[in-house]
């Protein structure tokens, strides 16, 4: 009963014009706000310029490396593949700076593909002290056994 004898003071809540337009208001706010949350999440995060490097690649290129990688056809952590025999071995390949190991191992794979080979033999992955991650292998290409 005590709150209800403060309410009947407040000036606002005695006038029904004045009553409606302050519910008009803060439903409007909170329209605002939703909207501006919603147009927020759809938005892509801006990344400060000094640690863009650490974001990773952007759509394309990833893209770009799936499709590379996608051309070798059996991969080994030994110098052999079962079931291939090794045609010509190219060179050594390697990368670093992604952020996990499945990235650092497709971008051998890429990297290799476009020395123009169809296997890794020799392939391994590190983590470095940054926690980066790093790949290498040999890329060769194979042919089946028969």
């Amino acid at each position: 009963m005590a709150i209800n004898s403060r309410l009947k003071g407040i000036a606002l809540l005695d006038n029904p014009d004045a009553l409606k337009l302050l519910v008009a208001v803060v439903a409007v706010l909170a329209v605002v706000w939703i909207w501006l949350k919603i147009s927020a999440a759809r938005r892509k995060p801006k990344i400060h310029p000094r640690l863009q490097k650490y974001a990773g690649p952007d759509a394309e290129f990833a893209r770009k490396r799936r499709e590379e990688a996608s051309h070798i056809v059996a991969t080994s952590s030994t110098q052999n593949i079962a079931g291939y025999e090794i045609v010509e071995q190219f060179e050594a390949v390697f990368v670093d700076d992604f952020r996990r190991p499945e990235e650092a191992i497709e971008g051998v794979k890429a990297v290799a593909a476009m020395k123009g080979a169809n296997a890794v033999v020799n392939l391994k992955h590190d983590r470095t002290s940054g926690g980066r991650c790093s790949a290498s292998g040999d890329a060769v290409v194979v042919r089946r056994k028969t």
